[in-house]
């Protein structure tokens, strides 16, 4: 029976290993009427169409919009929940039923981003294709919308049938796939002495973020049944864990995308003169860039982790169950502590997850980002815990 388990578990590992093959074997797929080694030549000097680079010698493939369409429209209905009372009461009254009406609701937002990203690209390769036309643009568009729905499609799969969140592995592969390059550069380029002290910074950043990312703050909990069946003395405290960072990197992937699409507009209005005190210094462009990915983390981490834990939802739930924190009365009090504690908490979360990703100059020792790298940690965290639970409750269901 245990073999048995054991081998459910393999399954769903070997499933998410083969999706994420296929995520990318699509992008070594070619646009169709685009001269991809032409495209290489110019690609240094079109910002959009870097965002989209796939190697040396493919630029272009269907599978380049990648889950980024599934992550605009995810931010767009996480605002929209917050902000409309019919989808709020959808998502939390409705069960089961209301959440997979969110869940279409996301899949049509996502067509709708794929559709405008793809014309954006579209567009952006008209002054490079020696021919353009509706009908070529047609084609590009589809080539890509169709590749960004089979993608949301894979990730659902991950999701239902695999280990792990199907849009976080996919993002963790892209990343990954970048690991080669990276290597080389670095060992090429650095000497003994850099590389010991990027492998030191490496070893402590990588602490850090694992420990601020696993940190709770601990508040006891006990029942009014142990209260009256137990003397004081022997009464056995629950607790209820609050995470530091309730988010996770969700707040740093959707930051990472609103900035990218605010740098591409931003991008075309200088290009057109319309507000040419947009186009900035040089030396004052980072600022700007690093103020407003300090600004867009800090706030989708706040907005995040209070849509993840509602302190009067938690509160309501606490009174329902006969549960109190020692010395906070059921209620308002309840209710008044929680919103506090998550407040300061989430705070503290926020400001880490800003700090360490818009501090200048800052890259691991293997050449990658912050943002990646915590990305990275955070998907492997969260992705083990899973497999390490699935294997304990099989564990239990023996003979």
């Amino acid at each position: 029976m245990r073999t048995n388990k054991i081998d459910s578990v393999s399954n769903k590992i070997r499933t998410t290993i083969f999706i994420i093959f296929v995520t990318r074997l699509g992008n070594y797929i070619p646009v169709p009427n685009v001269d991809q080694e032409y495209l290489i030549n110019i690609l240094n000097s079109t910002p959009l169409l870097r965002n989209f680079y796939t190697s040396e010698n493919l630029v272009l493939g269907i599978f380049s919009l990648g889950i980024l369409p599934y992550l605009n429209a995810s931010i767009m209905m996480q605002l929209l929940t917050s902000l409309v009372p019919s989808l709020e009461k959808l998502q939390k009254e409705e069960g089961e039923a209301g959440r997979r009406e969110i869940t279409k609701y996301t899949r049509y937002l996502t067509l709708f981003w794929a559709v405008i990203e793809s014309f954006s690209i579209a567009f952006a390769l008209r002054p490079i294709l020696f021919i353009w036309n509706i009908s070529i643009c047609g084609q590009i568009v589809l080539s890509l919308v169709t590749g960004s729905m089979i993608i949301l499609w894979l990730s659902e799969i991950i999701t239902e049938k695999g280990i792990g969140n199907g849009s976080s592995l996919i993002i963790t592969a892209n990343i990954l796939s970048g690991i080669p390059n990276t290597i080389k550069t670095v060992f090429t380029s650095g000497t003994g002495l850099s590389l010991s002290l990027n492998f030191i910074s490496f070893t402590v950043l990588i602490t850090g973020i694992i420990y601020v990312q696993e940190a709770v703050r601990v508040i006891p909990l006990v029942s009014a049944k142990q209260l009256l069946t137990q003397p004081n003395n022997q009464t056995k405290t629950s607790f209820l864990p609050l995470k530091i960072n309730q988010g996770g990197v969700m707040p740093i992937i959707f930051a990472s995308t609103v900035l990218t699409f605010l740098t591409i507009f931003v991008g075309y209005i200088v290009n057109l003169d319309i507000f040419p005190k947009l186009d900035f210094a040089p030396n004052i462009q980072p600022v700007i860039y690093s103020m407003t990915n300090f600004g867009l983390i800090l706030v989708f981490s706040l907005f995040y982790s209070n849509l993840i834990l509602n302190p009067s939802e938690l509160a309501k739930d606490l009174n329902k169950m006969a549960v109190t924190i020692p010395g906070i009365r059921p209620g308002n009090q309840t209710k008044e502590f929680l919103t506090e504690t998550l407040k300061r908490l989430s705070l503290l979360g926020a400001l880490f997850l800003a700090t360490i990703v818009t501090i200048p100059n800052i890259r691991s020792s293997y050449g990658f980002g912050i943002t990646s790298l915590l990305i990275l940690v955070g998907v492997t965290v969260d992705t083990s815990r899973q497999i390490q639970t699935l294997l304990i409750n099989e564990s239990y269901q023996k003979n």
